[in-house]
């Protein structure tokens, strides 16, 4: 029974080190991602960087699941993502904005977007290898679950990117050993919102600059 489970052990490590080479024919792999994503200006290097950061504004967790498609006898891959982020930000009021008030108020908010990323992955031996990535993200829904997703959503989001260019950006760069895999990103936009004193409700824009660092795995 003790070899039986041994080989057993043996053999799924073996299948599982496979898959995540190799994917479906080597041409596709499939996975997913958890970590945290911050506003704070910088990516932290130091330990007093990450602590500021994580209490920082705009600090939550993100996680997406995604497919890998690996362009054949290259380095390169398309990645489309479904992606979803809970953050915490401050909104300030007519009082903030004209110094007369300190206090802030805060509000949480759900995301599920959708990047298309191209990347290309090196392999520093057998087992290790580094990957960078870069691409647009779509904005697919807000304030709902994965599982309150609708197609509707989806041919909504398409509708908003045409008619104002909805559209953020992102960039990473991961390590991957075996099936493991870990990445920072950096996230920004296209065009700085900014705030209409004129029309304050309707003018902030909730979508800023941030990173996020996340490990997962990959088959």
């Amino acid at each position: 029974m003790k070899k039986f489970l041994l080989a057993l052990a043996v053999a799924t490590l073996s299948i599982t080190s496979a898959m995540a080479g190799n994917g479906l024919f080597g041409l596709l792999n499939v996975g997913g991602r958890v970590g945290i994503i911050s506003s704070s200006e910088n990516i932290p290097t130091t330990s007093e960087g990450v602590k500021d950061a994580i209490t920082a504004e705009g600090t939550g967790w993100t996680g997406n699941v995604f497919a890998r498609i690996n362009i054949p006898k290259t380095a390169f891959y398309l990645q489309p993502e479904l992606q979803y982020t809970n953050t915490t930000i401050k909104i300030p009021s007519l009082g903030d904005l004209v110094g007369a008030n300190k206090e802030e108020a805060t509000e949480s908010h759900k995301y599920i977007d959708l990047p298309v990323l191209v990347g290309a992955e090196f392999g520093l031996g057998s087992l290790v290898s580094v990957r960078l990535n870069a691409g647009p993200v779509f904005p697919i829904a807000s304030e709902k679950g994965f599982k309150d997703l609708t197609e509707q959503d989806f041919v909504n989001a398409w509708d908003r990117f045409k008619a104002d260019k909805q559209m953020t950006w992102t960039a990473g760069l991961g390590v991957k050993v075996l099936g493991i895999i870990a990445e920072v990103r950096y996230n920004g936009n296209f065009n700085n919102g900014t705030i209409d004193t004129s029309d304050i409700q309707n003018s902030i824009n909730t979508q800023r600059t941030s990173w996020n660092l996340s490990v997962g795995l990959i088959f």
